[in-house]
């Protein structure tokens, strides 16, 4: 290995562990803690439909009401989640970027929160009309 290769590999060892061992900005926390929530619910998506399906299997004429307010309930959770993601951009400047992220972090933490509570309310019925 020539002396310029060597210089070349150790440069570059150089430069990853400066890159690997920079902290993170405040503000890149507060992104990983709004991006944790949304990661967290985000696969509950695929729950929602499926609870949807059972509902709209269980209706019956006395429980058309109950199940329908479910599954709505179920939507308005869904459509939260999109809405959210399809609204959700980071600004470029750096001192508007720590007010968004918290405003984000309280937003996808009630829809975080809506979406636990539709599925559990939809997990009751679901059991309720099953033991019927």
């Amino acid at each position: 290995m020539s002396f310029k290769s060597i210089a070349i590999v150790l440069l570059v060892f150089l430069a990853a562990c400066r890159e690997s061992s920079r902290q993170p900005s405040p503000d890149d926390v507060l992104y990983d803690e709004v991006m944790a929530i949304h990661d967290k619910v985000m696969p509950e998506m695929t729950t929602i439909h499926n609870l949807k399906k059972e509902l709209h299997a269980l209706r019956t004429p006395d429980s058309d009401s109950l199940i329908l307010a479910r599954i709505k309930d179920l939507d308005d959770s869904d459509e939260a989640m999109m809405s959210w993601m399809h609204s959700f951009k980071v600004p470029d400047k750096s001192d508007a970027k720590k007010i968004y992220l918290e405003q984000e972090k309280d937003k996808i933490s009630k829809v975080s929160e809506m979406i636990y509570r539709s599925m559990d309310q939809a997990k009751a019925t679901i059991d309720s009309l099953q033991t019927k």
